[in-house]
């Protein structure tokens, strides 16, 4: 997992990465020193737990031990798809919003840290107050992207 961070607005101190899944296709060990670099104190995770469990064992007795080394929030979207809680997925937008403007450091992640977390990075930089191109521009020059029309639509809705 090499983390890509977002370019944020002037006015907001903190730092937006995005990435796949932690643990997925590199050690342990090294996902945490990564975390511990960017100075990233919360992840949150766009999968389902059933995902999460399946593709990064590590990772998933992690989160289930309660062992990981920063704060991680779930808000899942299915792979393709967007969140089916709208209220609870634009709850987590506002905190995640929240914890950047006072300057922490956040990940994004789904599987492959592309589709639904582009879509969720697109609705955290519009909850920042940016308009929807710039927002998409922004992902995608930190290399995601929606990708389908039904997640750039939930963009747009957001």
């Amino acid at each position: 997992m090499q983390p890509r961070q977002v370019e944020l607005p002037p006015h907001v101190p903190g730092s937006l990465w995005l990435a796949g899944m932690p643990a997925r296709l590199e050690p342990w060990a090294d996902f945490v020193a990564r975390l511990e670099d960017r100075n990233i104190q919360t992840l949150l995770c766009l999968t389902p737990r059933e995902e999460l469990a399946e593709l990064s064992p590590a990772y998933a007795t992690a989160v289930r031990q309660g062992t990981l080394p920063c704060r991680w929030w779930l808000s899942p979207i299915p792979n393709f798809g967007v969140p089916r809680d709208r209220d609870a997925f634009r709850k987590a937008v506002a905190d995640v919003a929240t914890l950047l403007r006072n300057g922490e450091g956040v990940l994004l992640h789904c599987a492959a840290g592309m589709g639904r977390t582009g879509s969720a990075a697109a609705c955290v930089l519009k909850a920042l107050g940016l308009d929807t191109q710039d927002a998409l521009r922004r992902v995608r020059e930190a290399g995601s992207n929606p990708q389908n029309a039904v997640q750039s639509g939930f963009v747009d809705w957001f």
